[in-house]
């Protein structure tokens, strides 16, 4: 088809094809785009409006205790170990994700020692004190500076 075509007509036909792509993504592809990204298709509706940041509720006291949990079935501190109890902080991360920070004291060379750890838990819905309806997404330990 384009084969047959004079020369004359190849470049008025590239411009106009040029101007037809612009006017099609100006016109057509960027409105759409907008549209959706706007839309609340790509956004998580919550059941319960949460604050972000520092914490302290029911929930995270139970996200504290399923972070023990998950520490000695995951065979993170042996089986000794001693964690803070209610001595923690947490935050509040945003779509049901809380990050949990506390101490344990295990034993060491010298007798026990302390280790700082962190825990970042997210909490599905539901019973806050079904196992089940948490899950870790990590556990990080930090040797306390002396």
């Amino acid at each position: 088809m384009f084969n047959n075509m004079p020369k004359k007509y190849s470049i008025p036909l590239f411009i106009l094809f040029i101007v037809g792509l612009y006017l099609s993504l100006n016109k057509l592809i960027v409105p759409f785009v907008l549209k959706v990204s706007g839309s609340d298709a790509f956004f998580e509706k919550e059941d319960e409006p949460e604050e972000l940041g520092k914490i302290s509720n029911d929930r995270t006291g139970f996200a504290f205790d399923q972070c023990k949990a998950a520490m000695k079935e995951g065979n993170h501190v042996p089986e000794g170990a001693l964690f803070a109890n209610g001595d923690y902080e947490a935050w509040a991360l945003g779509g049901k994700t809380y990050l949990i920070r506390s101490r344990v004291s295990v034993t060491g060379e010298g007798g026990m020692v302390d280790k700082k750890y962190a825990c970042k838990m997210k909490f599905a819905g539901g019973d806050v004190a079904d196992t089940a309806n948490w899950s870790v997404l990590g556990i990080d330990f930090n040797s306390v500076a002396e």
